[in-house]
């Protein structure tokens, strides 16, 4: 059974758009299902109806409400990766596939993807059979967490399309900042008072040692997050550091380490200290919307 907000999002239901849209909106609309690249089917995935939002195919088995919130919110999320991190833009295709529930999802997955962990979405690099690029799928379901998965594999794909290569720590640190709603500004709450709880330590030496998504425990993908929000919402000179580092991945997918760089960015302090101390006063400000409230 799906919530009160699923059941308006799926539905026979006539698409119009808001004047009030203006034409960026109309534009993500405009391509009908036959002007999509072609691409392999891929068996046991949706694909009965689609469309498009800027560069994302959305793809799925029942008809959704392509004036829902959510997409709206979705089309603007390329906008605010490439202007935080300065990254150039891409019209590169995403395939995004979207499960109706998740028993079919997970067996999907199971079937095609044996060796992934499980979790609830995910976004897969795809050699194509017949050469070419590759193809750039997202796969997730109908749930409750579904706004927020989107945006973080969206923001994996993003990432991709404008790089060569991304360290694992990082793209995941990355995904877990962009997948929060804009208003909140990076913050994970639930981060910050799990780590806090459990006296968190940090190490981006060992962080950046890891070579595989199988080794990224809830651990890491909560201090990866500490990490970039300490580098984009600190000081300017420890967001230089991460920006530059993104623009030499643009050329160079074997870069060396980061923690170099920040230790020449802030001198002061080491970079676990100043990691340890940013997290500190994220906790205090949350303490303090508590009591506010």
């Amino acid at each position: 059974m799906f919530s009160r907000r699923w059941r308006n999002l799926i539905g026979l239901i006539v698409f119009v758009l808001p004047l009030v849209a203006g034409c960026e909106l109309l534009s993500h609309f405009t391509r009908n299902n036959q002007e999509h690249t072609e691409k392999e089917p891929l068996t046991g995935a949706p694909g009965k109806h689609s469309f498009r939002l800027g560069q994302f195919i959305f793809l799925a088995d029942f008809e959704i409400r392509k004036d829902h919130p959510l997409f709206k919110d979705l089309g603007s999320l390329r906008e605010q990766v490439n202007r935080e991190l300065r990254l150039p833009s891409s019209q590169r295709e995403v395939w995004v596939y979207l499960f109706e529930d998740k028993a079919r999802y997970e067996k999907f997955m199971q079937t095609k993807y044996r060796d992934l962990p499980i979790r609830r979405a995910f976004f897969v690099v795809q050699p194509r059979r017949l050469g070419g690029a590759e193809d750039l799928n997202v796969y997730t379901y109908l749930g409750d967490n579904i706004h927020q998965d989107l945006r973080h594999e969206l923001t994996h794909a993003l990432l991709h399309c404008s790089l060569k290569n991304v360290p694992i720590w990082l793209d995941e640190g990355l995904a877990e900042y962009f997948e929060l709603p804009t208003s909140q500004q990076g913050v994970n709450v639930k981060h910050v008072e799990h780590m806090h709880q459990m006296n968190a330590k940090f190490d981006l030496v060992r962080l950046e040692k890891l070579q595989d998504v199988h080794q990224m425990t809830s651990v890491e993908y909560r201090e990866s997050w500490a990490w970039v929000h300490m580098m984009l919402r600190t000081t300017p000179q420890a967001k230089q550091a991460l920006l530059n580092y993104l623009h030499d991945l643009r050329n160079n997918p074997n870069l060396p380490a980061l923690r170099p760089r920040l230790v020449n960015a802030i001198p002061s302090v080491s970079p676990e200290l100043a990691v340890q101390s940013h997290l500190g006063e994220l906790g205090r400000q949350a303490l303090r919307n508590t009591n506010v409230r």
